[in-house]
């Protein structure tokens, strides 16, 4: 919600409000007074005051909406009345206001849940054999590979099993599908329609494979409310190197002074920073919200 919304209300506005009060209430008036001296033309006043009820707020309102148009400021008569005190472009999209005007998100930890831990446990291992299972496949630097959408699952689990020879097996067997590796998170999709509501343009950017986004449909329904994006599997390139970002900028017509970039993990801010972005390394959905607030994001 914007500080906007508290302003005072324009001049031009309480000046037509106040016109058609005045003119409501003086035709009244005037047909209290010949209903009192029993005027034959108090039912024909009678008559147009009830017309003028009707008929005086479809003129003020159309003439609100006329003015608006032609300002390219949306008001109350617009469709759209709960923007009506923000600026719009010629198409009726609204201006965000300062100075960003994009949001970048990553998925993992920010979008979503990555719940590497959970996926693995729920194939039946404990804590001690988790460990080890992570160390020889998600936290492994085979891993990237999985990102970048350069292997088949089959291979990926082979290196993965390659890691850890003596428990190849529970690797090869494990990473069949990502199924249920990403958790989904409630804030998101009321957040990214925030956002766009407010005018800002909504992407993602993200190190993603094509198995984890097949695996996770509904935790990643996200997608389709965002106006684009980039996961790394289909481009063959991962964060941080600057190619991913330079490609989402040209991409989608990105000014990098005006966009932000917000991921979990810093090398990934501070490679968007080199570039001329804006960034916020996610520690809480409330701090991120803090921290766009402080950027000039208002929504």
């Amino acid at each position: 919600m914007t500080d906007n919304n508290k302003e005072k209300t324009p001049t031009y506005k309480r000046v037509l409000a106040l016109a058609g009060i005045v003119l409501l209430v003086g035709m009244y008036v005037a047909l209290f007074v010949l209903a009192l001296v029993g005027s034959p033309a108090t039912f024909n006043l009678f008559v147009g005051c009830v017309a003028a009820t009707v008929a005086i707020p479809i003129m003020l309102w159309l003439l609100i909406w006329v003015i608006g148009a032609m300002t390219g400021r949306h008001t109350i008569a617009s469709l759209d009345a709960m923007t009506s005190n923000k600026q719009h472009d010629k198409y009726g999209n609204v201006i965000p206001e300062g100075k960003i005007d994009t949001v970048v998100f990553d998925i993992g930890n920010v979008l979503g849940t990555f719940v590497w831990r959970e996926f693995i446990k729920n194939k039946g291992y404990d804590e001690q054999m988790t460990d080890r299972i992570a160390k020889a496949s998600v936290l492994s630097e085979d891993w990237v590979e999985f990102d970048k959408g350069n292997l088949t699952t089959r291979q990926i689990a082979e290196k993965f099993a390659e890691n850890d020879p003596e428990i190849a097996g529970d690797l090869l067997g494990i990473f069949t599908d990502l199924n249920d590796i990403i958790e989904k998170r409630e804030e998101t999709v009321p957040w990214i329609r925030s956002l766009k509501a407010a005018g800002y343009r909504v992407y993602y950017l993200s190190n993603f494979s094509k198995e984890a986004l097949e695996g996770n449909e509904e935790p990643m329904a996200f997608i389709s409310e965002c106006d684009g994006g980039i996961l790394s599997y289909r481009e063959h390139v991962v964060k941080p190197d600057p190619a991913i970002y330079n490609l989402l900028a040209s991409r989608y017509d990105l000014v990098p002074e005006k966009t932000v970039f917000i991921d979990d993990t810093k090398v990934n801010i501070d490679a968007a920073r080199s570039l001329g972005w804006n960034g916020i390394v996610y520690e809480s959905y409330e701090q991120v919200v803090k921290d766009l607030h402080n950027l000039g994001v208002r929504y």
